[in-house]
């Protein structure tokens, strides 16, 4: 079988990496011609791409004026949490039942490098290594269903990762919260594991809300 991606393929993850890195920014317009022409391809599987991108939450069509990059409002990071709380909180209890030898040592590797990203201020670690720690909690839960989920959340939210990890001492209170979440993981602790994931999504979300409303929203005149 060919490892060969599809035009639609290149095309979609062409888009995709410009929307969740910034080169395409909220509430800019983007045309179906602009992305063949850069990627030397017909229309027919950029459009084909937008689509799947609207359906993941990245793009969205107004009619007679086009594609548009999809602007999070404070209602949609509500959702976002509000789902992500609840599955989440399930997947860590799930975890906590793993008895994977290789996923648990994994676990406790990647805790380790990520307070060492955390004591030495490295956010694109920082934000790397918990990438890698939630996406070993869900294999450790195994629902690949729920994890693909929870991916295309954040691929909505990723734009505001960096700069909110960067935050002066978030890190540092976040990696608290991490340990405690592994902890409770390792032990076999499944209430435990539950409880720590609620209450640090919960501190997420909330100081993400202060933040949008008291520093970003106010300047952001295209959104978020």
């Amino acid at each position: 079988m060919s490892d060969k991606i599809t035009l639609q393929e290149e095309a979609y993850l062409f888009i995709k990496s410009k929307i969740l890195n910034l080169g395409f920014k909220p509430g800019e317009y983007i045309t179906d011609l602009q992305i063949a022409e850069n990627l030397n391809i017909s229309r027919t599987p950029v459009r084909e791409a937008f689509r799947i991108l609207e359906r993941e939450g990245l793009l969205i069509y107004e009619p007679k004026r086009g594609w548009k990059v999809y602007s999070l409002t404070l209602d949609d990071i509500k959702e976002i949490f509000e789902i992500k709380i609840n599955l989440e909180a399930l997947l860590a209890k799930k975890a906590a039942q793993c008895t994977d030898n290789a996923l648990r040592t994994e676990l406790k590797q990647t805790i380790t490098a990520m307070r060492e990203a955390a004591d030495g201020d490295d956010v694109d670690s920082w934000v790397n290594l918990d990438k890698s720690l939630h996406s070993l909690i869900f294999t450790m839960a195994d629902n690949h269903r729920a994890m693909t989920y929870i991916e295309n959340l954040n691929d909505q939210w990723n734009r505001l990762r960096i700069g909110f990890s960067a935050r002066t001492g978030r890190m540092g209170r976040s990696i608290i919260e991490h340990e405690k979440l592994v902890e409770a993981i390792l032990s076999g602790d499944e209430e435990l594991a539950e409880k720590e994931t609620v209450e640090h999504l919960e501190k997420v979300r909330d100081e993400l809300t202060s933040l949008l409303i008291n520093m970003v929203l106010p300047y952001a005149r295209d959104g978020i």
